[in-house]
């Protein structure tokens, strides 16, 4: 049982026990300490004391009538902030009537629940808007106090709703790039401005071709702005800025990604962008499933067709050595597969570069275990999307134009 449910179960027995003392005193006393009250009387004025309300002829003597007077209020009053605090907490509407410079998450899916929570932890005020079942999203409200309006973000009335017009952004998060991009370019047309401070629309798309056409074809102006990001290929960014950076890559020559997914694919790109500077000799992509077409077609984008060799099969296939000039991630959307994956690669390895994205954290001392003894590193692929996301202009510090413009590649 939840920890907020006990709190629950604690404190309405406790306002039942109260009340029922209260009428247990009031039901005895008072018919001796006024004589003349019948049964119903008793009740009657019982009953009145938790509004604050009684007109018997003088105060009574007797400790324990004196005591559910001032008891009997305490716990209407504790009933009624109680009942406050539960109808501003689930009426969404309440809570953002008069809200300001917060974020707003289109999409509370599973991108938008972590970016939410990311936000509200680091001291941002957030309201999400969704067109799922308001029942659904009762555990997650509950747990985090983020308010969520339902409907859908297409429409101005449910934004305004939200706060729109005086949020410090919004975030378009949701898993359709293509309802993302049209909320953006919709919102844009009504929340546009020539004055007042620099607010941003940022748009979550997955799809590369996609968001280097929105952003050749989009122009804005005035003080609104629509900006492009992707959370795998931020993760994929800061995994290679955290654990792959300039002190550590020195003499690597070959790298091996496995996984040819999203993850894979933006880490793919950011390392063959580093072909040339870097000086690697190859990289090579397997997957289990047949890739090499999208595989080569994105290295001759690259202009390192030459440089890249795919294989198809499992992580069985991969063949390892003990040689610091070579690199593997492990980037299957599989974490089990991926732990059991490098868990296997230590009978083969030691001292070698060897990366495995997880979404949930492995068991601390297997982590230290295989990093130690075999220098494999594991990474969670939320923190790092964590740790991107907090650099984004417009979300925890004021965005200028400046900002705006060193982002405007793709985030």
């Amino acid at each position: 049982m939840g920890r907020k449910k006990v709190k629950t179960i604690v404190r309405f027995s406790f306002w039942a026990a109260g009340v029922g003392l209260v009428f247990m005193i009031g039901m005895y006393y008072f018919p001796r300490e006024y004589p003349d009250l019948s049964f119903l009387e008793a009740f009657y004025f019982t009953l009145r004391l938790f509004i604050l309300e009684h007109d018997l002829p003088r105060f009574p003597r007797s400790r324990p009538l004196i005591f559910i007077y001032f008891f009997a209020p305490l716990i209407a009053l504790s009933a009624l902030g109680t009942a406050l605090t539960y109808l501003f907490r689930f009426s969404p509407i309440l809570r953002t009537r008069w809200l300001s410079d917060h974020v707003i998450i289109c999409g509370v899916g599973r991108t938008g629940k972590l970016l939410a929570e990311t936000f509200k932890q680091r001291g941002v005020r957030v309201v999400g808007v969704d067109a799922g079942q308001p029942e659904s999203f009762d555990e997650w409200r509950s747990d985090t106090t983020i308010p969520v309006i339902f409907g859908d973000f297409l429409s101005r009335p449910v934004l305004e709703q939200a706060g729109a017009k005086r949020a410090r952004a919004v975030v378009f998060a949701s898993g359709d790039d293509l309802l993302n991009l049209e909320g953006a370019i919709r919102s844009y047309g009504w929340l546009r401005s020539e004055a007042g401070p620099v607010r941003l629309l940022w748009t979550h798309i997955a799809t590369e071709k996609l968001a280097d056409t929105a952003r050749q074809v989009l122009r804005t102006d005035g003080q609104v702005v629509i900006r492009f990001f992707d959370t795998y290929h931020i993760a994929a960014r800061k995994m290679i800025e955290k654990f792959f950076h300039r002190s550590v890559r020195p003499g690597v020559r070959e790298i091996t990604i496995m996984g040819f997914g999203k993850f894979g694919r933006d880490l793919f790109e950011l390392l063959g962008r580093m072909c040339e500077p870097e000086g690697w000799h190859s990289i090579r992509v397997l997957d289990i499933m047949d890739l090499e077409k999208e595989v080569h077609l994105l290295a001759g984008e690259l202009g390192i067709a030459d440089r890249v060799r795919f294989q198809q099969g499992d992580v069985e296939d991969i063949t390892l050595s003990d040689d610091p000039e070579k690199a593997f991630f492990l980037c299957t959307d599989d974490d089990i597969g991926n732990l059991a994956a490098a868990l296997s690669l230590t009978r083969n390895t030691q001292g070698t570069h060897i990366y495995v994205r997880m979404a949930q954290w492995p068991i601390s001392a297997i982590e230290e275990h295989l990093r130690d003894r075999s220098g494999i590193t594991f990474v969670n692929i939320n923190d790092l999307i964590v740790e991107g996301v907090a650099d984004l202009p417009g979300i925890f510090q004021t965005a200028t134009m400046t900002d705006l413009t060193r982002t405007a590649r793709r985030a």
